[in-house]
């Protein structure tokens, strides 16, 4: 009886606290809503998290609508309206997709959505038309299919979807949804308290502030260039495996969506999707692993020679010369690359295509979609209940011998204006020949484009546009140009941390290292979530020797995102500056664990352990180095410093002269030369 009675005082006891503990964080709540404490999920990416439970449009009672909810606006998505009740006489379609979709930089004005509803209701005047562009900055199929859930709430007649370019983006995403419901439950509940938010802001603030910095010089992908406001996941460097993983999630997503969408009763038009092949070179070549150095070397050797011959204007030389290079690495897309542009040259479209296929396929950072992508899109495409409409076929079919390129894409995979109209015709044919809204015949593009045209002016100095040309100009080298894009887009919007960024690592390029610092400084303040923006700082710091200051910066990357090499690598740089050896051949080494093809943190691990007089694991790590890139100078340098230390004179001498055959102005192995010079002149003494 006792002992009942205790266990029900202790039931009772603890409601009471919960009770009063409840009544406490609801009166912090209150308070904190009093104050305008703003939730995570009011400005964070609604499916950051990847829940069900967030939405992406709101109902709008008074005026009797959906519209895009305000942080989506902000982070991701157009801002779009559409009737709470559909009409009887009513066609409501979405699209869902990328920022190809979405109709980056311009905006829904002028993508291929508001086209393709401006000539439905030209067409059908006696129906009510609601074009819905419901595609946002950097989605994959991964986000895609939580958000048809939700569209599919809306009572569309046909669900486009536009998106194939985003599959390397989203492997953050697939992590996420691997963590299990609970956790992603528990997540959804905290974005919506003001405490959690309020702490989390609180602790996202505590950091070092210190003045901003640049990129290292590895090469940087596309996406990255643009950085979208979903963090792409596109740093590492993909392989056959990644490619595979991406295609079955691909096409796994694409397979629920069309389920779903047949389970509503909702036609589904998947859309193949065209890329940039014959103007983009492609972001990373890898060789293979095991491909011996003195083959690497020729392959470099040939693709120099190549691009020397072309623009001599001896395309035949330069065609035979790459022709050798890809028997020997049939996977280095930059070689590819360049013998389209040869046989370009040479007036053999089909094999020019053929290759900058193989170029766009085998980039190791790859930002565009590949071709089993658009395959997978096509078997699905043919199921019941969807819609195939091929435009990447129509856009080969409208290019000058079928290469793709400036003509019709304004940069990677952004389409042109006139490819958006171009996209909106084939959906146009598409949704009339299948009755939606109603069978009409089809009609050519010339009538489609005079009728059907925007009716919005480009907006040459928007600064999405202004940016984005930045990133072309950048992406062909004409680095001054895209600095002047750049500043013309700060000018516009003071705000863009992209474009301050991106203008921080080219004045780093220039030696201009105060006004590099200032603009990484801007670029850290206004988005505290991009890790490139600490890595820049924290490199711009390290360049003017203020390693000190460097290093929290550093770490705090390291923080944002501790699976990028990039933050990794630079606080072991900054650590070893400092004579901090064993921190920074930790750092180091993470930086390869999490890329294991990247040099530049081979070479600086053997550095770190040159000092500190481990010479054998030091050679060890340059002599990795220079077999994931035969030619990098930091490797074969330290190498040969490895062979100074053990007296090794004459090959230290052989090593640090075919560094400056191939970098003239390389001062670490011009004064390696010396200091072989100076041995050898005291040991004869």
């Amino acid at each position: 009886m006792h002992r009942a009675a205790r266990a029900g005082s202790r039931v009772r006891d603890a409601a009471i606290g919960l009770l009063v503990a409840a009544a406490i964080v609801g009166l912090v709540e209150a308070s904190l809503r009093a104050f305008g404490v703003r939730t995570l999920l009011s400005d964070r990416d609604p499916y950051e998290g990847f829940s069900s439970r967030m939405r992406a449009y709101e109902r709008d009672d008074g005026r009797d609508l959906y519209r895009t909810i305000p942080q989506a606006v902000r982070h991701s998505f157009n801002y779009q309206e559409f009737l709470a009740r559909k009409p009887a006489n009513g066609f409501r379609f979405f699209t869902i997709g990328g920022s190809s979709a979405y109709g980056f930089p311009w905006g829904a004005d002028a993508a291929f959505t508001h086209v393709l509803g401006a000539a439905l209701a030209g067409t059908y005047r006696d129906r009510k038309i609601e074009a819905v562009n419901a595609a946002a900055m950097s989605y994959g199929s991964v986000r895609l299919r939580i958000l048809a859930r939700e569209i599919l709430d809306y009572a569309p007649d046909a669900l486009v979807m536009f998106e194939a370019h985003n599959e390397f983006v989203e492997r953050r995403m697939r992590r996420e949804l691997e963590r299990g419901p609970q956790l992603r439950w528990i997540q959804a509940v905290l974005f919506r308290s003001r405490l959690y938010s309020a702490m989390t802001r609180l602790y996202e603030r505590i950091r070092p502030r210190a003045r901003p910095g640049e990129k290292d010089a590895e090469p940087r992908s596309a996406g990255e260039l643009l950085g979208v406001d979903v963090i792409r996941d596109t740093g590492s460097t993909v392989d056959d495996r990644d490619r595979q993983d991406a295609l079955r999630a691909l096409e796994e997503n694409l397979r629920a969506i069309a389920e779903m969408a047949r389970g509503k009763g909702v036609p589904l038009v998947l859309c193949t999707v065209p890329c940039n092949l014959s103007g983009w070179s492609p972001d990373r070549s890898v060789f293979p692993d095991g491909l011996r150095l003195d083959a690497r070397r020729d392959v470099l050797k040939r693709l120099a020679e190549a691009r020397r011959l072309l623009a001599a204007g001896d395309a035949v030389s330069a065609a035979l010369s790459l022709e050798g290079a890809r028997a020997v690495a049939p996977g280095y897309a930059e070689v590819h690359f360049v013998l389209g542009k040869a046989y370009e040259a040479l007036g053999r479209w089909d094999d020019a295509r053929a290759s900058y296929v193989l170029a766009r396929d085998r980039d190791a950072m790859p930002s565009r979609v590949l071709s089993t992508f658009n395959d997978a899109i096509r078997r699905v495409g043919r199921e019941r209940g969807v819609i195939l409409v091929d435009i990447e076929r129509s856009f080969a079919k409208a290019s000058p011998h079928g290469l793709v390129g400036f003509n019709l894409i304004e940069d990677y995979v952004h389409p042109t204006r006139e490819g958006h109209r171009r996209i909106a015709f084939e959906l146009f044919n598409a949704l009339l020949d299948h009755g939606l809204p109603e069978k009409r015949p089809a009609v050519d593009f010339a009538t489609f484009d005079k009728a059907w045209g925007p009716r919005v002016s480009p907006d040459a100095k928007s600064p999405a546009l202004l940016f984005n040309l930045g990133v072309v100009m950048e992406n062909k080298g004409l680095f001054d140009a895209a600095m002047e894009n750049y500043r013309a887009c700060i000018a516009l919007d003071p705000r863009h941390p992209r474009a301050h960024y991106n203008l921080g690592r080219l004045l780093h390029r220039q030696g201009r290292l105060a006004e590099a610092e200032a603009e990484q400084r801007l670029a850290v303040d206004l988005d505290p979530g991009y890790v490139m923006s600490y890595v820049g700082l924290g490199e711009e710091l390290r360049a003017q020797g203020r390693n000190e200051e460097a290093v929290p910066i550093l770490e705090r990357a390291t923080r944002v995102d501790g699976a990028s090499a990039y933050a990794w690598n630079g606080l072991g740089a900054a650590l070893a500056a400092l004579g901090r050896y064993p921190e920074a051949e930790a750092a180091f080494r993470k930086a390869i664990d999490l890329e294991p093809r990247r040099p530049d943190a081979k070479a600086n691990l053997g550095f770190a352990l040159l000092s500190e007089g481990r010479l054998a694991d030091a050679e060890a790590a340059f002599r990795a180095g220079m077999e994931s890139s035969p030619d990098h100078p930091a490797s074969r340098n330290g190498l040969a410093a490895v062979l100074t230390e053990r007296g090794d004179l004459d090959g230290a001498e052989r090593l640090f002269r075919e560094t400056l055959l191939a970098f003239p102005n390389d001062a670490y192995a011009g004064a390696g030369l010396r200091e072989v010079a100076r041995r050898r002149g005291k040991g004869r003494q």
